[in-house]
């Protein structure tokens, strides 16, 4: 008896990902013995991470499915998926517009796919406007995708990734960058909070990471103190990310795709959120990181108000 096959479609870089594997662990759990593949965008944008390449430790995908974003390649998307003959599609991309979702839906019933799970066509969608993400994040609604009585103290993702760490130095990790202006503090505020940081903990080492986009400003910091700044931007893969923020004591970033790893990694730190997406949805599962979110803009927040509210956490750092 051949084994049931199973899509999974997403379009996702490194915190997406994240955001959704306790779904697909779910999915695993769900179907034993079925072969699950995942499907997803390529983007040419430098920092995009195609989740093949992160440090899975459980085999909860079998194989991975990637298409660009122009007709030639979602005309070979198309006829693999036809041919593949997937018994199931969950489909866990965020969701935009109805319209949208909609297009999807026929795409994927051209494929012949006998079961799709995640569209909701008669306006019910639990990631729509129903979700109540102050209470519950993204991750729980994924989750209620593959299983709808699933509790959000059974959703977790720790034991899902390898996460190797070097305990012979000690530092914490700070990531500047961001691919969406909405989501990226000014340059100047993160001059200022780093370096009141070197003036308050002259013996706290810090590491920059971030992908080559952020090296020039990175060195720009380095200036601060050189001695105790540290750029690793651009100079990491993503498994060696996974372990420079696993081995360090605590990380400061946007919503970018290293807080989900610090996330996975039960790091203290803080988060600086711009306002892209309601409160809560893409807040991460670990609560030991602090969320700072403004009322307006992500400028709003200041560096004296992080500072003031992560310095007890810093004073703790040995």
């Amino acid at each position: 008896m051949k084994p049931t096959k199973i899509l999974i479609f997403r379009v996702c870089s490194l915190g997406d990902f994240i955001h959704a594997a306790p779904a697909i662990k779910l999915i695993r759990k769900k179907n034993p013995g079925a072969k699950i593949y995942f499907s997803s965008q390529k983007k040419k944008d430098v920092g995009f991470v195609t989740p093949d390449l992160l440090p899975l430790k459980k085999k909860i995908i079998d194989k991975f499915i990637f298409y660009n974003n122009n007709y030639l390649s979602l005309l070979f998307f198309l006829i693999k998926i036809f041919r593949k003959k997937f018994d199931k599609l969950y489909y866990l991309n965020e969701f935009s517009t109805k319209s949208r979702e909609k297009r999807d839906y026929l795409f994927f019933k051209m494929c012949r796919i006998k079961e799709m799970y995640g569209f909701d066509l008669k306006g019910k969608n639990t990631q729509g406007k129903r979700c109540n993400y102050i209470k519950f994040n993204e991750t729980y609604y994924l989750c209620r995708t593959v299983d709808k009585y699933i509790k959000n103290n059974q959703i977790s993702y720790s034991d899902l990734f390898h996460k190797k760490k070097n305990t012979k130095e000690k530092y914490m990790t700070i990531s500047m960058g961001g691919r969406n202006v909405k989501k990226t503090w000014k340059f100047k505020n993160w001059e200022i909070l780093i370096q009141k940081i070197v003036n308050k903990f002259p013996n706290l080492k810090i590491k920059i990471v971030g992908s080559k986009n952020e090296i020039s400003n990175a060195n720009i910091i380095c200036k601060i103190n050189n001695k105790q700044i540290t750029n690793m931007c651009g100079k990491t893969t993503v498994k060696s990310l996974f372990k420079l923020i696993n081995s360090s004591q605590y990380h400061i970033s946007h919503d970018d795709g290293t807080m989900h790893v610090a996330s996975v990694c039960s790091k203290p730190g803080a988060v600086i959120f711009g306002l892209t997406a309601p409160k809560g949805k893409w807040f991460p599962l670990n609560k030991k990181q602090k969320i700072f979110y403004p009322k307006k803009n992500i400028n709003q927040t200041k560096p004296d108000h992080v500072l003031k509210n992560i310095s007890g956490d810093l004073k703790k750092l040995k």
